[in-house]
């Protein structure tokens, strides 16, 4: 992104539909411009029940964050239930043809296609993919390989996938309220960017979201992330 770009984001919960608008600063940081919200009860439990009500939700909020942010929105970012997610470990070793002309970034983005090129099982599609570290041909781990010297390194990587039937409902949502899908995010894995401060990013963390009718538990080993699921609440009855 770069500044002046304007990203949005949904979270479709079992109570309420938020979105949120943000736009890229001077400092390469998001600041909010709006925040809004819609009751909506179109999920029960993690599952679609009502893709009606989630359409009109998700227009009202996105209509009231356009008269808030005084622009139009077109497309958006949704967040995913972990019970739809599936996060595969996989590492590769990428190959430098002259290892004194040093790693380039075009190196580093095929390393991260290589990475990706995995058995899909049926029914999941591939949302993202989360680079956890680099290592150089002498051992050394790296942020980012990009022109330091070795013949080779090696990539660690999680990459995300989702059901593909919840992926196709959610477009299709989106669609009626007249919103393109951009992409998807796990609920915790967005979250972690925002509760953690840098230096927790590096520890064993479990993050626990207790919302209206779920539990999402999001469990991270430093900057790997290692699982992710929902868990509906019981109601107590009187």
């Amino acid at each position: 992104m770069t500044t002046g770009d304007i990203i949005v984001g949904l979270d479709i919960g079992t109570s309420k539909v938020s979105a949120i608008v943000g736009g890229m600063n001077n400092f390469n940081q998001i600041e909010i411009i709006s925040s809004t919200k819609c009751k909506c009860k179109g999920i029960q439990k993690g599952k679609i029940v009502d893709e009606d009500e989630i359409s009109l939700a998700i227009s009202k909020a996105i209509q009231d964050a356009e008269e808030e942010a005084n622009l139009k929105i077109h497309s958006a970012y949704i967040t995913v239930p972990g019970k739809y997610i599936t996060i595969v470990q996989n590492s590769v070793i990428k190959e430098i043809k002259d290892k004194y002309a040093g790693i380039s970034a075009k190196d580093v983005s095929a390393s991260i296609m290589q990475v990706k090129d995995i058995e899909i099982p049926e029914g999941k599609a591939i949302i993202d993919i989360l680079p956890e570290k680099f290592i150089l041909d002498n051992g050394q781990e790296v942020e980012n390989p990009a022109l330091c010297l070795s013949s080779s390194f090696t990539i660690q990587a999680q990459i995300i996938l989702v059901d593909k039937e919840y992926m196709k409902k959610m477009s299709l949502i989106l669609k009626k309220a007249g919103i393109e899908l951009d992409g998807m995010v796990p609920i915790t894995l967005a979250e972690r960017n925002l509760i953690l401060d840098r230096n927790e990013l590096n520890d064993n963390i479990m993050l626990l979201d207790i919302g209206a009718g779920n539990i999402e538990i999001g469990v991270f080993e430093g900057k790997k992330f290692v699982y992710t699921n929902t868990i509906p609440l019981r109601r107590r009855h009187n």
